[in-house]
C-alpha cells in the first residue's frame, strides 16, 4: 500500500501557550534564513504583544494566529481592531500585521486570512487594511521591489511572493508609500542643502531651530507625537497616538539618537515642526543577523556604528501655521549636514505617502530618486 503524498489540510490556531509564542517568533526568522539582504527586526514589541503586555495590546482588540501543515507552523499573522480608528473615523477598521509565511504554503495562508477576516467581521470591523501592525506607527507596508537592497532600520522587508498573498485573497490596492534615495556626495545636493540652511523666510515672525535635548527625552518624544498627530491628521491610515503609546515605541531610542539628527522648530516658544533622522543601524546589525536587543547586536553596534554610511529620514512634520516658509527644507538640511559630518554618503527618505506632494517636493529638492515602493491593501468585509 503506498502512502499519500498530499499534505494534511492546514490547521489554524490561536497563539496561547509559550510554545505558540516561540513558534510565532521563529516564523519572523525562518523565511529569511538564507536571504543575505534580510536584517533581523526588533521583536521586543511583538514579544510583549503576544503576552498582551503592551500599550498596543491595551489599545486594541487583537488575535494572533498560527497556520500549521503536517504539524509544523508555516505562517502567522495578528489581526487588530485599534481604538484610534473608531475614535477618529467613527467606524471600526481592522488591520492585519506581523504577517510571515514560508514559501509554497498558499493554502495555509489563505485559510489564515479567512480566519482573521472572520474574527474582524465579528467585532464590527467594516474593512481591513494591511499590512499594518495595529497602528501605522508600529510598522506597515509590503515591499514590492528592490528585494536585493538591505532595508533601512525600522522599515519593512519581505519575500517577493508576499504581495501575491494579498492579491490572491481579493485585496484591492490602497495608497502606496515610497522611499527616496538622496546622494549626499552629489554637488547639486550639497548646494541645495547650503541654500536651505540660509533661509530668510524664518526671520519674521522668527522660527527658532533647536536640536533635541536627550536629557529631556520624554518631553522630546511628547513633542514628536503631538506634531505628528496634528501634521499628519489628513494622511491616509494615520490616527492619533497617545504619549504612553509613543513612549513605548521611542523611549529606548534615546540611547541611539544623535541630537543633531532630531531638530525641532519653535514659533513663540511653541513647537511647530520637526525632522527626525537616524543612522541606518542595520548596517551594524546585518553583520550578526541577531535581534537588535541581543548582546551580539549591541557589540556590533558599539564596534561599527561610527562606520555607518547611510542615514534614514523618517519624519518631517510642519504645522499649518509654519508652512510655506521653506521650514521643511531647512530642517532637512540641518540633519543632512550632520550626516555628512559623520561620513555618511547616502540618505533614504522612508515611507512617503503617494499623494503627499509636500514631502515628495522636499525629496526632489535635494535630488532624491524614488526607489522602493511599499504596497498597502484594503478589503471590504
Amino acid at each position: 500500500m503506498s502512502g499519500s503524498t498530499e499534505p494534511d489540510e492546514p490547521r489554524i490556531r490561536e497563539v496561547r501557550s509559550r510554545g505558540d509564542r516561540r513558534a510565532y517568533l521563529e516564523l519572523v526568522r525562518a523565511p529569511y534564513r538564507d536571504n543575505p539582504h534580510w536584517v533581523h527586526p526588533d521583536v521586543r514589541l511583538l514579544r510583549g504583544l503576544l503576552r498582551s503586555r503592551t500599550w498596543l495590546a491595551k489599545r486594541s482588540e487583537h488575535r494572533s494566529l498560527l497556520a500549521e501543515e503536517n504539524g509544523e507552523p508555516v505562517a502567522c499573522l495578528t489581526a487588530f481592531v485599534h481604538k484610534s480608528f473608531e475614535e477618529k473615523l467613527g467606524k471600526k477598521i481592522g488591520t492585519i500585521g506581523f504577517f510571515e509565511a514560508l514559501p509554497e504554503h498558499e493554502r495555509a495562508v489563505d485559510l489564515l486570512f479567512r480566519e482573521a477576516e472572520k474574527w474582524l467581521r465579528a467585532r464590527g470591523a467594516t474593512r481591513v487594511w494591511g499590512p499594518m501592525n495595529g497602528h501605522i506607527m508600529y510598522g506597515f507596508g509590503c515591499l514590492e521591489n528592490r528585494y536585493d537592497d538591505r532595508p533601512v532600520v525600522g522599515s519593512a522587508y519581505n519575500l517577493p511572493e508576499y504581495p501575491g498573498h494579498w492579491w490572491r485573497n481579493n485585496y484591492k490596492h490602497a495608497p502606496s508609500f515610497y522611499s527616496y534615495t538622496i546622494d549626499l556626495t552629489r554637488e547639486e545636493t550639497r548646494q541645495a542643502m547650503e541654500a536651505a540652511l540660509v533661509n530668510p523666510r524664518l526671520a519674521k515672525p522668527e522660527i527658532r531651530l533647536r536640536k533635541a535635548d536627550l536629557r529631556q527625552w520624554r518631553r522630546e518624544v511628547g513633542i514628536f507625537i503631538d506634531i505628528h498627530n496634528e501634521a499628519f491628521a489628513e494622511n491616509w491610515g494615520d490616527t492619533p497616538l497617545s504619549h504612553d503609546e509613543i513612549w513605548e515605541l521611542m523611549g529606548l531610542a534615546r540611547f541611539t539618537t544623535d541630537p543633531e539628527l532630531y531638530w525641532i522648530a519653535e514659533l513663540a516658544g511653541r513647537p511647530v515642526g520637526l525632522v527626525l533622522c537616524m543612522p541606518d543601524l542595520n548596517e551594524a546589525f546585518a553583520r550578526v543577523r541577531a535581534e537588535p536587543a541581543s548582546l551580539s547586536a549591541a557589540l556590533a553596534l558599539f564596534r561599527f556604528r561610527r562606520r555607518v554610511r547611510r542615514g534614514g529620514l523618517f519624519v518631517i512634520g510642519v504645522l499649518k501655521e509654519a508652512r510655506r516658509r521653506g521650514l521643511a527644507e531647512t530642517l532637512t538640511a540641518r540633519a543632512m549636514r550632520r550626516m555628512i559630518a559623520r561620513g555618511m554618503t547616502e540618505m533614504e527618505y522612508c515611507l512617503v505617502l503617494e499623494d503627499n506632494a509636500p514631502s515628495q517636493r522636499v525629496a526632489r529638492h535635494f535630488g532624491g530618486q524614488q526607489t522602493k515602493t511599499y504596497l498597502m491593501f484594503e478589503k471590504l468585509l
